[in-house]
């Protein structure tokens, strides 16, 4: 992204929202310039200080891994949206309504960011103090990006999710009207319109575009034309998406993802991709993925060749998950405990299962099988249950942890499949714990992705 900063007077282009303007008669207005393919991402520096900015911390399945201003931002613009986003629900104020634009226009969420960034890399952010009655101002002019800014002390900030209480005003109806700016509209002289120049009550009406907002969003992108991919669906399994929809690629389609900890705002692009006959796409979920929206950029650079916005949390089937129940040892009252670190995907190879509450440099052992268990052994508990599979003997540091990279390119990791589940546990020697003289760990289960 370029970085020349250049701020348009606000009372020329309304980058400042919902300053009263003269009365026109001309209804929807364009500012000059639109977003292409490369600007379509957008992100949220979550610096807002009103207790009521950040207080709906109700996830929602529409937008997954985003509560507070995030999801409220991630609501606005998803509304200018050639479709529904998924089902259309996540907003109260209109159920199942949510992706309204029609337009040959949808945006690419990319998470949180760590700054106000600069004036063209697509943040919202809060500023300190006020600036008369200006609520909020998008930084102009949008072909290279936009930033916009929300003035802290303008208005007591609320993230809904429904209609905001008296003396607040809604971040997302505001968000909605500043994302029209950064989208290339100017203000409206229509009554009710999402881009009029003045706020109505508290902004939650804006949250809606109306009638000449989508007219005025359509004359910038073109109404979404009939051969623009569509993704009407999208099912994980294991470690694989298929998305369905229509009019993809046979070959050459790019999948966009939330990407995982952005720091540079782009999508992360899965290229070369295959269809099945235009409508179904299956592929591996990259490990750098993130909770967010997945969409699909058939092969060229016009507007109409990348698809609605649908949500999805690809690692969310991957992640490995702790089970079964560690015993007190002699080191530790809790026991043994597994964890990891590193990725699932077997070829990025990187897999490390981590164990704490070990005794200081106990010998132990990794072992792991397909089945699950829970039965006495020694003084702990077996978790695998048979057949199963011994790692190297080792031993614990001296602060009482464990740790074993594994190696998928050499036996016995190498016979780990992809898309099954595996469990694994530690087995560890404890004398000063008495009894049997040895203990273990609770159980991890891994589904490891190709």
């Amino acid at each position: 992204m370029q970085h020349a900063r250049f701020l348009v007077p606000l009372a020329v282009l309304g980058g400042a929202a919902f300053l009263a303007l003269p009365t026109r008669t001309e209804a929807y207005t364009t500012i000059g310039g639109s977003l292409g393919l490369a600007q379509r991402d957008f992100r949220v520096f979550n610096n807002f200080t009103d207790p009521t900015a950040n207080d709906n911390t109700t996830p929602d399945a529409n937008f997954p891994g985003a509560t507070g201003v995030a999801l409220a931002m991630w609501k606005a613009n998803l509304e200018w949206g050639s479709r529904l986003h998924g089902n259309g629900n996540g907003d109260p104020t209109q159920p199942g309504g949510l992706g309204s634009g029609g337009a040959n226009f949808d945006p690419s969420w990319q998470g949180l960011a760590t700054g106000v960034g600069g004036t063209n890399d697509n943040i919202i952010s809060e500023l300190s103090g006020s600036s008369g009655g200006t609520l909020a101002y998008c930084e102009t002019p949008i072909q290279d990006g936009w930033r916009i800014r929300f003035y802290q002390d303008a208005a007591n900030w609320s993230d809904g999710p429904g209609s905001t209480a008296g003396g607040q005003y809604d971040l997302q109806g505001v968000g909605t009207h500043e994302l029209g700016h950064a989208l290339g509209l100017g203000h409206s002289t229509v009554s009710g319109a999402t881009m009029q120049a003045v706020a109505t009550v508290n902004g939650v009406n804006e949250r809606t575009i109306n009638a000449d907002d989508i007219a005025g969003v359509q004359a910038i992108y073109g109404v979404a034309a009939a051969t623009k991919p569509i993704i009407t669906n999208v099912v994980q399994s294991g470690c694989s998406l298929t998305i369905t929809g229509s009019n993809f690629a046979p070959t050459g389609n790019e999948v966009w993802f939330t990407r995982l900890n952005n720091a540079s705002g782009d999508p992360l692009k899965v290229t070369n991709v295959t269809s099945v006959g235009g409508t179904s796409i299956t592929l591996t979920a990259p490990t750098a993925a993130g909770p967010g929206d997945l969409l699909v950029k058939i092969p060229g650079s016009a507007n109409s060749a990348l698809s609605n916005a649908w949500p999805v949390s690809p690692q969310g089937g991957t992640a490995p998950q702790s089970y079964c129940q560690a015993a007190p040892n002699s080191y530790d009252i809790f026991g043994a405990t597994m964890a990891y670190s590193g990725s699932t995907s077997l070829a990025t190879n990187n897999f490390t299962l981590v164990t704490n509450g070990v005794p200081p440099n106990a010998a132990c052992l990794y072992f792991f099988g397909p089945n699950q268990a829970f039965a006495p052994f020694g003084n702990g508990y077996r978790c695998v249950g048979n057949p199963t599979t011994r790692l190297p003997i080792m031993n614990a540091s001296p602060f009482g942890d464990a740790a074993l990279t594994l190696n998928f390119t050499t036996s016995p990791a190498s016979t780990i499949p992809a898309n099954s589940p595996r469990n694994f546990q530690l087995w560890y020697r404890n004398p000063a714990g008495g009894g049997a003289g040895f203990n273990l760990s609770d159980g991890l289960q891994v589904v490891f992705c190709p």
